[in-house]
């Protein structure tokens, strides 16, 4: 092997034991005796608690939880589909585990489209295209998050900042306190036209992420608590029972983890977790992991909670060398969690592990990929597809079949990728970004990159074609947000939301592709939206033969495969009409086109 994999050092394999058992670290300087998961039995325990391990912030106070100032809530991120059955053949939202659906901002139920505007959700009909409209505009107190559907039933996730007057202890004066509260509304909307709100379920704490198994919302908020006052998790008004794990924390942040029928009618099951600030959370159909660096060690520290029908329960925690980048670099097989992460203590290097129900490590690959860091992860069945890089693209395919991983082959390509997606049987889609090297050694990014693996021969894997978009300055949301991301295997269709910031009035819009193993990826049409930064295609959604690209602004309507426009549907306050389809794309200044194909 080259100089990509590096023999792990002997003895610096990782043992994380919980729950009255020791935790022993490669460079942790000795043996931690932890007595297990600690339950609070009151309120003073907490606060007491908080008091002795959390440092006051720049301002005072938690960030969720600041006097005088008004919280900003984040913004959604800004759906790719598997299919879906329903009111005809239909997409749906591109979700990392078959069976666990994602909350996203735009959903569909095959006739219509439920998308979240400022200030509520609109309702859009979109097929036939010829009758698309707007049926309906729901005002929502507080910033939209995110939402699910489920038959008639639409769960709308929002922010508010609830406001209140708290005298600190020792203080004689009350001052202001303004707290997140994430507020989960669930709709019928039996009739479109007129959705009716049906019940409301609170939460303290800003939203985090959300998934729907089986009927059952699970809901994660995060509050930082922090002096002098320590307002403490409330679900529906109650307090919930409030833990802490084993595994002392630089810094500590509530983390409740709710459930309720998305059908709503039962009160909200509730249990809060001070655990570290940050995370990441994966979410198989039996268990929810949250992942968060702990900065000072250089880990990354692993708790696991069991989805039970009577709601979560904390299971284990464990630790892992490096830094874990998303959601994709975890992933469920049996009882067995595998992570990729990327350690920057000294020269950076990448590591794949292999952990127990109990979180324990008992297996790991080390040393991967030394002065680069990882892009992207996927795993499929005992694969796994790592992406490192610093100058050139090297793609991993590495064995999880064993005790231990192995790599089996490895392909150095310019660019990399920062998504990867399965097609087929033995070939991924990856999307990111073209390089090249200056003069001088550098690394300059380009445009754009969508390419096509064949991982069929797992110790060559090789390049099928590629397709690069635009400039350094060309964007897309899919690059950090798999949901934008629109893939329909079975058409071998690919959309691609992209806006190109290199004008003076910018670009957007979305660029449609068929790719085959047979034929490589062909550029078959552009759909454009309004030339503004608010016209960015967030979402494509498929009803039948037709393409629905969704904006703040517009709904395109667009017809496959030859990629004409069907019809629009304005959702924002402009009164422009979308521009026609262009195909093909427009040629981009300095004889840089907008679609450059190589095939190999």
């Amino acid at each position: 092997m080259d100089r990509w994999i590096l023999m792990p050092l002997l003895g610096a394999a990782l043992i994380i034991l919980v729950g009255g058992l020791a935790l022993f670290l490669p460079d942790a300087g000795g043996e931690i005796e932890e007595s297990g998961l600690r339950a609070f039995s009151s309120d003073d325990e907490v606060i007491g608690f908080l008091k002795e391990h959390v440092r006051d912030r720049a301002s005072g106070y938690g960030g969720d939880i600041m006097p005088n100032t008004a919280t900003e809530g984040m913004m959604p991120p800004t759906a790719a589909p598997a299919e879906s059955a329903g009111a005809g053949d239909h997409s749906s939202t591109n979700v990392q585990v078959p069976g666990v659906d994602e909350a996203d901002i735009v959903k569909n139920d095959g006739e219509y489209l439920y998308m979240l505007r400022d200030g509520g959700f609109v309702v859009v009909r979109a097929v036939p295209p010829d009758e698309a409209a707007v049926v309906a505009r729901i005002a929502v107190d507080g910033r939209p998050r995110a939402l699910f559907l489920e038959g008639d039933r639409l769960v709308v996730f929002t922010e508010v900042v609830e406001d209140d007057l708290v005298t600190p202890e020792g203080s004689v004066a009350p001052v202001p306190v303004h707290r997140t509260v994430t507020r989960a509304e669930i709709w019928s909307v039996k009739d479109r036209a007129d959705p009716r709100i049906i019940d409301t379920v609170t939460i303290t704490g800003g939203f985090e992420d959300a998934r729907l198994i089986d009927g059952e919302v699970w809901l994660m908020t995060v509050e930082h608590p922090g002096a002098p006052v320590y307002p403490l998790p409330e679900a529906g008004g109650v307090r919930p029972p409030i833990y802490t794990p084993p595994v002392p924390q630089h810094s500590y942040a509530f983390h409740t983890l709710a459930s309720f029928p998305v059908a709503g009618g039962r009160e909200a099951s509730a249990v809060s977790f001070l655990l570290g600030e940050g995370g990441t959370m994966y979410v198989s159909e039996k268990n929810l992991y949250l992942a968060y660096h702990d900065r000072p060690a250089g880990r990354s520290v692993l708790h696991r909670f069991a989805l039970t029908s009577g709601g979560a329960a904390y299971a284990a925690t464990g630790m892992v060398n490096g830094t874990v980048k998303n959601q994709f670099s975890m992933d469920e097989a049996g009882d067995t969690l595998r992570v990729t992460t990327t350690s920057f203590q000294g020269e950076s290097t990448s590591g794949v592990y292999l952990l127990d129900d109990r979180m324990e490590v008992r297996g790991a690959l080390e040393g991967i990929a030394p002065g680069e860091r990882i892009y992207a992860s996927r795993f499929i069945g005992d694969r796994l597809y790592l992406v490192t890089f610093k100058q050139i693209d090297p793609l991993f395919v590495i064995d999880l079949s064993g005790a231990k991983p192995a790599v089996l082959g490895a392909l150095k390509i310019p660019g990399y990728s920062e998504y990867l997606h399965p097609c087929g049987d033995h070939c991924l889609i990856g999307v990111g970004r073209e390089t090249t090297v200056n003069e001088w050694g550098g690394t300059v990014t380009g445009g754009l990159k969508v390419a096509l693996f064949d991982v069929g021969n797992v110790s060559a894997p090789a390049v099928i074609d590629t397709a690069v978009i635009g400039t350094g300055m060309t964007q897309s949301p899919a690059l950090a947000d798999h949901k934008a991301f629109f893939f329909d295997e079975r058409r071998g269709v690919l959309v691609l939301p992209v806006y190109d910031a290199e004008y003076r009035a910018p670009w957007t819009g979305a660029y449609v592709f068929t790719v085959s193993e047979e034929s490589g990826i062909d550029h078959i049409g552009t759909i454009a939206h309004e030339s503004s930064w608010e016209g960015r295609v967030e979402r494509t959604v498929r009803f039948g033969e037709t393409l629905a690209t969704v904006s703040e602004l517009s709904v395109v309507l667009t017809d496959l495969p030859d990629c004409t426009r069907t019809g629009s549907v304005v959702l924002g306050e402009s009164s422009v009409l979308p521009p026609p389809v262009m195909t093909p794309a427009p040629s981009l200044p300095a004889e840089t086109s907008y679609i450059q194909e190589t095939s190999q």
